[in-house]
């Protein structure tokens, strides 16, 4: 940990020359590419008396690149919690079971579950009583279409007897 101030203190600069060190470190510990005119005792303008000493440059980057991965991914963890614990928060609010205090995460999936269970339940009994409003508006419907059929045949039949209308 007591490189993690060093790598957060760094800036994005100096993380980029510090991966382009640890890049060409690796490269002199396994020789240098073809065509490079730099020498085994020399990366970026530092000089390594041996390859120990390049080795231990290299050793203590990577350590600082690892720091480096550990602190971003702690940053990403905690807003990743923070995350849940605001949908929590969000679930606390509209469970009208957990608005009355503080409850456990477990608590509230239990409950957030037997609000949707309820829900679901009061939804099915609107939707049946919605398809018996259907059909009785339906039977009304033809109910209606059957007195306007018989009133008109009834008129006509007075038309044609010649009875007079009441």
């Amino acid at each position: 940990m007591m490189y993690l101030s060093s790598v957060e203190s760094q800036s994005a600069t100096e993380l980029r020359h510090t991966a382009a060190t640890i890049s060409y470190a690796g490269q002199l510990l396994l020789g240098p590419p073809h065509g490079s005119y730099e020498t085994k005792n020399q990366v970026h303008g530092h000089s390594f008396a041996t390859v120990a000493d390049l080795q231990s440059v290299y050793d203590l980057q990577m350590e600082q690149s690892t720091a480096y991965r550990r602190a971003t991914h702690k940053l990403s963890e905690q807003k990743r919690r923070k995350i849940l614990n605001s949908r929590f928060d969000d679930l606390r609010t509209i469970v009208p079971s957990c608005q009355d205090g503080a409850h456990s995460k477990m608590s509230v999936l239990k409950k957030a579950m037997n609000y949707i269970d309820q829900l679901t339940k009061e939804l099915m009994v609107q939707e049946h009583v919605l398809r018996e409003l259907q059909q009785e508006q339906e039977r009304r419907r033809l109910l209606q279409l059957e007195h306007s059929q018989w009133s008109n045949k009834i008129h006509n039949l007075r038309k044609h007897y010649r009875i007079p209308e009441p």
